[in-house]
């Protein structure tokens, strides 16, 4: 049963009078009203109000006179029979009227044991401290996986029925649901019909129109970034004990595992030297589990553009929640997620973010990286937080011939034309990032020159570089000696 729904069950068998529910979707915040009605009611009179109209009877969509005022309205409800639920929308605007704050702490006493029931329904919650104690505040929760897979499925029964050819298998039709997870119900079926509506075949391969509709659609949260870009495990180069570790646990979010009696996966922390691999493990996670990956960009969280750190942080977080199973990418954590003394915003997304670590129950993977492990606090690292913290060193010899393969081949170069041993003897301490970036640079000067790039141009380039772990010598002696007893290395091989 969806989660909503129970909650509001429960706020009415508790007695509830007033009852808060936040929610972007107004038709479908009805639906389940009206579904949890049928269940105390045997029949209701509903009665819906909004400030430009007053009350309006559902039934007979009769417009009430002089109710436009709210505080009318309530009284309106007060005075009529019982078995009556008045629907307010957007009613928390009104709030700075201490009339209509006054009118719903009375209407909370008299309306008990009466079956006539107030719903507040507002996308944002505005509630004035002196209503806490009576109003009950609901989260209504975005469509779960199996709403959406209702909503797919009445889709594809729509162009069966219209004679066009639906190719897709039952798991290829879950994908069309997968992808359209974290949307409100009408963004989903927006989503769908946009992509679907003026096909002649409904295929598999049209699951990227929905994932590039979506991208816009998440990126008006202002602070996640929906993923599109797969990436292979065969893309990383090296670190066989990461990738061990992940394969294993490709199946955790299936029902088999569940069956089995597994606990899914809460999340890993990668840290280590800069630019050797950590945001791509990161993103390999998603593409091996087959899940949607998302970045949070903490930097446009405390930027304030989208409203207080706190709030978009927490609405950040809920929004993840709803679309799991997922995967959630925090690049350098430590520079957004801390317990900096004097920082009041932090220090609360900090604890907000423990608690919700502790307490979610939604199907979401943190992929989290960090160079400055020693500027996170303790309780983050601590046991249960993450289900393993990998310490990511520079790439060894194997490792680096493994990277100048990956990015040879990547860009069309045939690797009999390079001595791919030598290369990588002569760019030890350098980074994965630096060796990729040391390659584009050996083909531009190849570009430039009209010509395919030699293994001259990367002996010239290598010895001209000064690779970070010179310039940085210090600090990465100082994160391999915090990561010496606190982390497990990423690969079993090691150089330094």
């Amino acid at each position: 049963m969806n989660e909503s729904l129970i909650k509001i069950k429960e706020s009415l068998i508790s007695g509830q009078t007033i009852i808060y529910l936040v929610s972007h979707e107004e038709t479908r915040t009805e639906t389940l009203i009206n579904q949890v009605l049928k269940q105390f009611f045997k029949s209701v009179n509903i009665l819906n109000w909004d400030i430009n109209t007053g009350i309006t009877e559902k039934e007979s969509n009769k417009i009430i006179n002089d109710t436009i005022n709210p505080v009318s309205a309530i009284d309106y409800l007060i005075k009529t029979n019982e078995n009556t639920i008045l629907i307010m929308k957007d009613l928390s605007l009104l709030f700075k009227d201490n009339r209509l704050i006054r009118k719903l702490r009375q209407a909370y006493q008299i309306l008990k044991n009466k079956k006539k029931i107030i719903f507040i329904i507002s996308p944002i919650l505005n509630l004035p401290e002196i209503l806490k104690k009576e109003l009950d505040v609901i989260e209504i929760l975005l469509p779960n996986f199996n709403e959406l897979k209702s909503l797919v499925f009445n889709f594809i029964d729509n162009f069966n029925k219209r004679g066009i050819n639906v190719n897709l298998s039952e798991k290829e039709a879950e994908e069309f649901v997968i992808a359209l997870q974290g949307l409100t119900y009408d963004e989903a079926h927006k989503t769908l019909m946009k992509a679907l509506y003026s096909q002649k075949e409904i295929n598999i391969n049209l699951v990227k129109k929905i994932h590039e509709e979506k991208k816009h659609l998440i990126l008006k949260s202002g602070v996640l970034e929906y993923i599109t870009h797969k990436y292979s495990i065969d893309d990383l180069g090296g670190l066989d004990k990461l990738k061990e570790w992940l394969t294993k646990r490709r199946k955790a979010f299936s029902k088999e595992a569940e069956n089995f009696g597994l606990e899914k996966p809460r999340g890993i922390l990668t840290m280590g030297v800069s630019g050797c691999g950590k945001s791509l493990a990161s993103k390999i996670v998603a593409t091996l589990w087959n899940l949607p990956l998302f970045r949070l960009d903490m930097n446009l969280v405390y930027s304030g553009i989208s409203g207080s750190p706190e709030a978009v942080f927490s609405n950040a977080l809920k929004t993840m929640d709803s679309v799991a199973p997922a995967v959630l990418w925090i690049d350098e954590i430590e520079s957004g997620i801390s317990d900096k003394q004097g920082d009041s915003a932090s220090s609360r997304i900090l604890g907000y973010f423990l608690t919700w670590m502790q307490e979610h129950k939604s199907e979401i993977f943190i992929a989290a990286t960090a160079n400055r492990i020693d500027l996170l606090p303790a309780e983050l690292l601590r046991r249960g937080r993450f289900d393993q913290i990998f310490f990511i060193d520079l790439p060894t010899q194997k490792e680096r011939e493994d990277i100048f393969k990956i990015h040879l081949k990547l860009r069309n170069n045939d690797l009999n034309d390079f001595n791919i041993q030598q290369l990588a003897q002569i760019t030890k301490g350098w980074s994965g990032s630096e060796i990729e970036q040391g390659i584009i640079s050996g083909m531009y000067e190849a570009f430039n020159e009209k010509r395919m790039m030699n293994e001259d141009d990367l002996l010239i380039i290598v010895a001209n570089t000064v690779p970070l772990s010179t310039t940085m010598e210090e600090q990465i002696k100082k994160i391999r000696s915090w990561a010496h007893n606190r982390a497990i290395r990423a690969s079993s091989d090691k150089e330094y």
